[in-house]
C-alpha cells in the first residue's frame, strides 16, 4: 500500500502542471454545487467531484496569488523550470512555439519502482477577455511526439485556468482540471490522493512567482 500511496503523490502533480491540461467545456462540469471540499489550508482550497465520462475524480482549486497578470503568466510558460514547481516532474522540453500565447510542450513525470514513468504533449493558449480576466487551456496530443520506451503516454487530460485581477499586484485563480492518467492505475487508488498535488503545487507557484526574472515580466498579448 506504501508503494501504491506513493505512485499518485508522484503522479498527480505532473497534471497539475498548469501548463498541461485541456480546457474544461460546459458549465455544468463546473458549477460550482457539484464539488466537495476536500483541503481548506493556507488560502488554498481543492474540491473534487465526480465525473460521467471517467472514473477519476475532477479537481478544482481555488486561492490567490500576489503577482502581476504578466509576471504569473510568464512564470508558468516558462516551460523548462516546470520541474522547480511541479511536483516529481523529471523535465519538460518545450517543442513548438506556435504564437506569443500558443506553446506545445513535452513533460515526464518521475514514478517510483515498479511503476513506469508517465509523459504527455500539452498545447496551451492563452487569451484575455478583458483586462480583470485571463483564461488559458490546454490539452494534450498524444500523437505529436512518438511514444518513449519505458514511459506511459497519457492520452486524456484537460484544464481550464480563469485568472481573476483582484488588484494590480493580487490575481484570483480558479483552476479546474480532468485526467486519466493512463495504463494500469486503479481509480480509487487515485481518487485518494486527489488533494496533495494540486495543493503542493499552488504552493510553489506562490513562492516561485516572485523570483527577480518574473517581476518586471511584460508581455505583449497581455493588458495591465
Amino acid at each position: 500500500m506504501g508503494l501504491c500511496t506513493n505512485f499518485y503523490r508522484q503522479f498527480f502533480l505532473q497534471i497539475i502542471a498548469i501548463p498541461a491540461v485541456i480546457a474544461f467545456t460546459g458549465h455544468a462540469l463546473i458549477a460550482q454545487q457539484d464539488w466537495h471540499l476536500k483541503k481548506d489550508e493556507n488560502g488554498i482550497k481543492v474540491f473534487t467531484k465526480n465525473t460521467d465520462n471517467s472514473d477519476f475524480k475532477s479537481i478544482r482549486v481555488e486561492c490567490n496569488i500576489n503577482a502581476r497578470i504578466s509576471q504569473l503568466v510568464a512564470f508558468l510558460l516558462d516551460i523548462e523550470k516546470q520541474k522547480e514547481w511541479v511536483y516529481n516532474y523529471k523535465n519538460s522540453e518545450l517543442i513548438k512555439i506556435i504564437a506569443a500565447n500558443e506553446v506545445v510542450f513535452y513533460a515526464e513525470v518521475c514514478l517510483p519502482w515498479p511503476c513506469s514513468n508517465r509523459d504527455y504533449i500539452s498545447h496551451i493558449t492563452i487569451n484575455q477577455p478583458s483586462a480583470q480576466l485571463v483564461v488559458i487551456d490546454s490539452h494534450t496530443e498524444p500523437d505529436l511526439v512518438p511514444i518513449k520506451s519505458g514511459r506511459v503516454r497519457i492520452r486524456t487530460s484537460s484544464a481550464h485556468w480563469e485568472v481573476t485581477a483582484l488588484s494590480n499586484n493580487l490575481q484570483r485563480i480558479v483552476y479546474t482540471v480532468q485526467f486519466d492518467p493512463g495504463g494500469s492505475v486503479p481509480s480509487w487508488l487515485v481518487n485518494m490522493f486527489v488533494t496533495k498535488g494540486p495543493y503542493h503545487t499552488f504552493q510553489k507557484i506562490r513562492e516561485g512567482v516572485v523570483r527577480p526574472e518574473y517581476q518586471n515580466a511584460h508581455l505583449d498579448f497581455i493588458k495591465e
